[in-house]
């Protein structure tokens, strides 16, 4: 009988498949005919594992509630059980009334209930757990900080280190999550405390260990310590390679990161990918592109991270060619279906205004994340689909703080400001949090409605997200007093916020440009100027509108060419209509038409109408019919060319020709716009 049992239960613990459960049950029966199960725990237990790994828990818990006699390890078997199965709560029930517990009791219970994210239970059991091993010690805060709390993850370490009953702190695997919680958290002095502990326990230095170190180390800009660590390392692993390249690339140090990068023959696709995306984020597009070229023909074939890195380039310099030849290598390669490309793609086609591709694209693809609906809410939007936008942000499962910013603008650029503030307050009703772009476009909306009260409530709900001093917000701010006249308000404002960048500077001029002060808005440019700060196209568009409100002919003229030559900067259409208008304004007709012969882009109704009124003011009736009659060639219901040429002739005493061209806009049923008023006759 005794080699019965023995062989038998050895024979149960190959019975591990549904295939051969039904050669366990067999010896189930036959142990029960014999009524060796009155006795054998050994073989209930082997019976226990078997049902268990076959998924039969059914005929587990049956065979557990029959046992007359239960051991440590049937017990432990299924606690364990229920936790492979999902049910957790069964597990734990067993754990409660299970008389003698075990260090690998506590594990099991403790480890299923982090795995489940069910940190509140895991942590209480972690309390009451007499005597603390490295497995839960790591289990536990490896949980805090893969479930969102990386700041409890290095409190509860602290905490315990400090106790001086523990034991087992010197997990290699619980250190590198400890520093890995520290990088995200940007916490150098506590990641150097545990790196001093991992010196002083004296914890072989593998690579995973390193690599995290040195990530941290490089995150925070201490490269000094992460080349310290490198320096240490026996081998040359490509993790701590491409960190510490990453390191140097962040902080724009990119001859060290090239270094580095060639330390490394026969570099693998992920130190190509840091070198690459290190150029790309430092606007060193060009360079990124020509590494890619050098990475292929070292034989590296690209994957889904170089691509989305390459794609960014192409959305930063606009080269839809480029992007589109991206497009045929994810195909190629086959990552046109990941989410990461596919939403780099859409990004891409967007930015570089070619819209209907983003949104064709989308229309193919079978899988959607939240970041691929946010990218495509704003591809939407870049095109006036806001209605397909709405639909994709209504629809959504999940909706992140992205979604709703990204709607928000959607609305505010595309002219539905009202849209805007209901969805805001929508947020606000439903206690979303908030961050400095859904403040600072909601601003923009009630900016662009001239809603002084309903701004200044936005402000005060900034300052109670404590973001009343974040400079995208102050800058949206500043932009919403101008806009609504408020203008020495703007000032006030501006005067008292800290200046980064340019868009503060620049929303401050623009709203002084807009309001008609000139002089104030070419002081505050000499003032940047003096502050160091760059000037953009936007700077530009508000120093020549500021030289066309005070007649600067000369000073227009000298800026307007500085654009190109001091600061590397293309005049837009925007640029040319100031000018245009600036010259027509002084009386200087010829060189405002040269000006429009020549500038790179289609001739617009509204520049030639510039000149028509520099006509009308200044007496040139021959130019003025010649420019009124092309306007009205471009646009035959363009009132204003009629009421500006009825104008020229009234003001020459040619009435006849006054008359005729009223009667044509009245046969023609052309409108006079509103603001205009015929001239006496």
């Amino acid at each position: 009988m005794d080699f019965d049992v023995h062989s038998s239960a050895r024979l149960l613990q190959s019975c591990s498949t549904p295939n051969s459960i039904s050669l366990g049950k067999q010896i189930h029966l036959r142990f029960l005919k014999k009524g060796v199960l009155n006795w054998a725990v050994t073989v209930c237990n082997r019976l226990l594992q078997m049902y268990i790994r076959c998924g039969t828990a059914k005929d587990a818990v049956q065979l557990f509630d029959e046992m007359p006699q239960r051991n440590t390890f049937s017990w432990n078997t299924m606690i364990e059980g229920h936790l492979k199965l999902g049910e957790h709560r069964k597990a734990l029930d067993l754990f409660t009334i299970m008389p003698d517990k075990n260090e690998f009791s506590w594990n099991a219970v403790i480890t299923g209930f982090v795995k489940l994210g069910e940190l509140g239970v895991a942590r209480g059991l972690f309390d009451e757990m007499p005597r603390r091993n490295g497995v839960v010690w790591n289990s536990i805060i490896h949980g805090y900080a893969q479930n969102g709390c990386p700041r409890e993850a290095v409190r509860l370490f602290k905490v315990l280190s400090s106790d001086p009953v523990e034991e087992s702190r010197s997990d290699r695997f619980v250190m590198a999550t400890l520093v890995g919680a520290c990088t995200d958290l940007e916490l150098l002095h506590s990641g150097k405390q545990i790196h001093a502990r991992i010196i002083i326990d004296n914890l072989d230095f593998d690579s995973v260990l390193a690599s995290s170190l040195i990530n941290f180390y490089a995150k925070n800009g201490d490269l000094y310590s992460a080349s310290h660590v490198f320096e240490k390392m026996d081998e040359l692993n490509d993790f701590c390679l491409s960190a510490l390249i990453t390191g140097y690339c962040n902080v724009g140090r990119m001859k060290d990161a090239r270094r580095v990068f060639k330390m490394k023959h026969n570099a693998c696709v992920v130190l190509w990918n840091s070198l690459i995306g290190g150029h790309v984020s430092n606007n060193l597009e060009e360079d990124a592109f020509c590494l890619l070229k050098e990475m292929r023909r070292n034989n590296v074939r690209e994957d889904h991270s170089t691509l989305a890195t390459i794609l960014s380039a192409c959305s930063c310099l606009g080269l839809l060619t480029s992007g589109q030849q991206i497009h045929g290598s994810a195909c190629k390669i086959g990552v046109v279906e990941d989410l990461v490309v596919v939403s780099a793609l859409i990004d891409m086609y967007s930015k570089c205004r070619s819209p209907e591709d983003a949104c064709k694209l989308y229309g193919e693809l079978n899988a959607h994340d939240t970041i691929l609906h946010n990218t495509m809410i704003t591809a939407y939007a870049s095109c006036g689909r806001v209605e397909e936008a709405k639909f994709i942000f209504e629809t959504m499962p999940i909706k992140s703080l992205v979604s709703w910013n990204s709607m928000i603008v959607a609305y505010s650029q595309n002219g539905r400001p009202f849209d805007a503030l209901s969805l805001f307050f929508e947020m606000n009703k439903l206690n979303l949090k908030m961050d400095e772009f859904s403040l600072a476009s909601v601003i923009s909306s009630c900016s662009n409605i001239s809603a002084a009260e309903l701004g200044e409530q936005v402000f005060s709900k900034a300052i109670v997200c404590g973001l009343a001093l974040d400079q995208i917000v102050s800058a949206s701010l500043v932009d919403f007093y101008c806009k609504c006249g408020y203008v020495n308000k703007g000032r006030k404002l501006f005067d008292e916020m800290k200046k980064f960048d340019e868009v503060p500077w620049n929303s401050m001029l623009m709203g002084y440009a807009s309001n008609g002060h000139g002089s104030e808005a070419l002081g505050l440019f000499h003032d940047m100027r003096c502050a160091a700060v760059t000037p953009t196209e936007i700077t530009f568009t508000g120093v020549l509108s500021a030289c066309d409100h005070c007649g600067l002919v000369d000073e227009g003229r000298y800026w307007f060419n500085a654009m190109r030559t001091d600061y590397d900067i293309n005049p837009s259409i925007e640029h040319y209509s100031c000018m245009i208008d600036l010259l027509a304004r002084a009386g200087l007709l010829e060189e405002a038409i040269n000006c429009v012969k020549f500038m790179p882009f289609k001739v617009d109704e509204s520049m030639l109408l510039s000149v028509l009124r520099g006509c009308v003011a200044h007496g040139n009736k021959s130019l003025g019919e010649n420019l009124a009659e092309q306007i009205i060639q471009l646009d035959p219901k363009n009132s204003s060319a009629y009421v500006q040429l009825c104008s020229m002739f009234a003001t020459s005493e040619d009435w006849d020709m006054s008359a005729r061209l009223r009667k044509v806009m009245r046969d023609g049923q052309i409108q006079k716009n509103p603001g205009y008023s015929w001239a006496a006759g």
